[in-house]
């Protein structure tokens, strides 16, 4: 738990913190054992997971839900986020509609210019391996991501294809210097690596 928790600080501090600042309202829809939430800066850091050892693993500044994200209004009462960010969970929805349907309430709860970060494995990368996981129920691609996204109105700023490996079981070092080393050698680490993409949309 400890390595991939040094993971997610390295990925945090040297990538995801720019697209974050210390004064912005985050929700991190999937929020599992909160490597991410815990690492991250933010003013107010809220989290969706229905797993109840999301609450036991939350940092002191971490509110955690257990609760789906698509019932995210009736938590947040009219607040908005400023960040929204989405780690390996479309691909666990029951169907595509389902993916439509989850943007447009996270496109719903964003502030005026909010932004959905994605991080996501890419079927188009990982190929077989992406039914690994039973609980893997609809494929998806950076591609498709986007259709999705823009239809919920979103405006897309930013695609990496090919950003991380597609698990931590995966070859991407787990020594924090050599991931800080990976980070700085995108794309090109990327391009050898890549079986998850990286996606930053807007809320229009």
């Amino acid at each position: 738990m400890e390595s991939k928790n040094a993971v997610w600080r390295t990925l945090c501090r040297n990538f995801f913190q720019k697209y974050i600042k210390e004064t912005d309202i985050l929700v991190d829809i999937a929020a599992g054992y909160c490597e991410f939430l815990n690492n991250i800066r933010a003013k107010e850091k809220i989290g969706f997971d229905l797993n109840p050892d999301s609450k036991e693993n939350a940092g002191e500044n971490v509110e955690i839900i257990n609760d789906s994200f698509f019932n995210m209004p009736s938590y947040l009462k009219g607040k908005k986020a400023d960040v929204a960010f989405a780690s390996n969970i479309f691909e666990h929805l029951d169907d595509k509609e389902a993916a439509v349907k989850a943007m447009k309430i996270i496109f719903e709860n964003l502030s005026e210019r909010g932004r959905l970060l994605v991080l996501q494995p890419n079927i188009k990368f990982t190929g077989g391996k992406y039914w690994d996981f039973i609980d893997h129920k609809i494929a998806l691609t950076e591609k498709s991501l986007i259709e999705a996204a823009e239809n919920a109105g979103f405006k897309t700023l930013k695609v990496i294809p090919k950003f991380l490996p597609y698990t931590q079981k995966s070859s991407i070092p787990k020594n924090t210097f050599l991931i800080f080393l990976y980070l700085k050698l995108m794309p090109v680490s990327g391009y050898f690596m890549g079986e998850q993409s990286f996606l930053v949309f807007e809320k229009c």
